[in-house]
């Protein structure tokens, strides 16, 4: 029998200079684990929020009422359904907007993930950050061009953000779905993010602003970081939304 302790979770949220908060999360305790699930609405497109809470809720909602099968396999169901209700949404009112969405279950001291588009999967482990998901984004492929020549820079900078795979309602090209689970360690400390915090947390080196974020106790850990991008104040800051999760084994033997 797998003894799955507990999964504490933390979460904090800031608007940014943003008109709209378009992020939005879910989170479930189950007897044998925990759900987390952060969307991010499309920017720029109809409807950001709406977009966002239907693919949290529908996610969620799948997730709890289905049984059987392996956890990765339940995960892509769980997003097929919500690419759809996203696709319903917008088919009947003759709109185009999505999403992304990273979702997350801890259970017996591993996680499982899926995710699509470019909000962050963070792991805190010893004063080490690593970013675990994969980035849907034009960053990586802008990345690559600038250490081959500096004449794309503006551009890369204000195209970064842009999205290669979203959740809205078409046929998804970039899913990221591992089939096996990730071993997490006493201490580990689990960040789902919005790409609100890509300034302060996937900068290179990781700031002492950032490391002393990470280092918090865990019920401010989530409000520390989102301050840490509140102090940046960078003139067009995005919607932040941060859920922490630590698992802290059970004491039985």
């Amino acid at each position: 029998m797998i003894e799955s302790g507990v999964v504490n979770v933390n979460i904090a949220q800031w608007i940014g200079k943003r008109v709209d908060q378009e992020d939005a999360y879910a989170v479930r305790h189950f007897p044998n684990g925990t759900l987390a699930v952060v969307c991010d609405g499309m920017g720029g497109h109809d409807c950001g929020f709406q977009a966002a809470e239907i693919a949290s809720k529908s996610f969620t909602e799948f997730f709890e009422w289905s049984e059987g099968g392996s956890m990765a396999g339940l995960m892509l169901k769980a997003l097929e359904k919500a690419n759809a209700a996203v696709g319903d949404f917008f088919a009947k009112r003759a709109l185009y907007g999505g999403c992304t969405l990273l979702a997350v279950y801890i259970s017996g001291g591993v996680m499982w993930w899926v995710s699509v588009g470019d909000s962050p999967l963070l792991l805190w482990r010893r004063g080490r950050l690593v970013r675990l998901n994969a980035d849907h984004s034009l960053r990586a492929m802008y990345e690559q061009f600038l250490r081959n020549s500096e004449e794309v820079a503006d551009v890369a900078i204000s195209q970064a953000h842009s999205l290669r795979s979203a959740v809205t309602g078409a046929k998804i090209p970039l899913i990221d779905n591992p089939a096996t689970p990730y071993l997490l360690l006493p201490g580990d400390r689990v960040v789902l993010a919005s790409d609100g915090v890509d300034e302060l947390l996937l900068g290179k080196p990781l700031s002492e602003a950032a490391q002393k974020a990470l280092d918090a106790p865990l019920n401010r850990l989530s409000a520390e970081i989102v301050q840490g991008c509140r102090e940046l104040e960078l003139p067009d800051a995005d919607n932040v939304t941060v859920l922490s999760m630590e698992y802290v084994p059970s004491n039985k033997n």
